[in-house]
């Protein structure tokens, strides 16, 4: 049977347009903040307090909503949407999965503290540099994805 668990990836964009990146200690590649989502837990907070506990980074979502929203009902509200929902098989055995919500954010300052425990080394890279960094397929074309998204919807760079 197989196993999921829910998680949170940020796509980090700073004021130059730069892209935040690990260096995960586990896995020994580049990969945008993000982790597990704590029970009780919203997806928009998790993926804010991973950025913030790997990286130092507070940052803030930008909702891919396409401007449904629910009106005026006091016991309903909208979440920010992720950018995309990825369905990740973990070992390759398709036993262990995440089920990533990967979220566009705006960082509110360049500062990096990094985390011991779970990186290696951090840093900002522009998009180009992160086609060369030692990553997955998946995280360079979803990078690539949310600059294009990012430069057509609000005129980043």
């Amino acid at each position: 049977m197989a196993v999921n668990h829910f998680t949170a990836t940020g796509i980090v964009f700073n004021h130059r347009g730069e892209i935040l990146m690990i260096k995960h200690k586990k896995l020994g590649v580049w990969l945008p903040p993000g982790g597990h989502i704590d029970e009780n837990e919203l997806p928009c907070q998790a993926v804010l307090r991973e950025i913030f506990e790997e990286t130092g980074v507070k940052a803030r979502v930008i909702s891919a909503s396409n401007g449904v929203g629910v009106g005026n009902d006091p016991h309903c509200k909208e979440l920010p949407h992720p950018f995309v929902i990825l369905l990740e098989d973990i070992e390759q055995t398709w036993l262990h999965n995440h089920i990533d919500m990967v979220y566009l954010c705006k960082a509110e300052c360049d500062n990096l503290n990094k985390s011991e425990s779970e990186t290696d080394d951090i840093g900002w890279f522009t998009p180009h540099e992160v086609t060369q960094l030692d990553t997955f397929d998946n995280v360079r074309k979803t990078i690539d994805a949310a600059t294009q998204y990012m430069n057509e919807v609000y005129n980043e760079s």
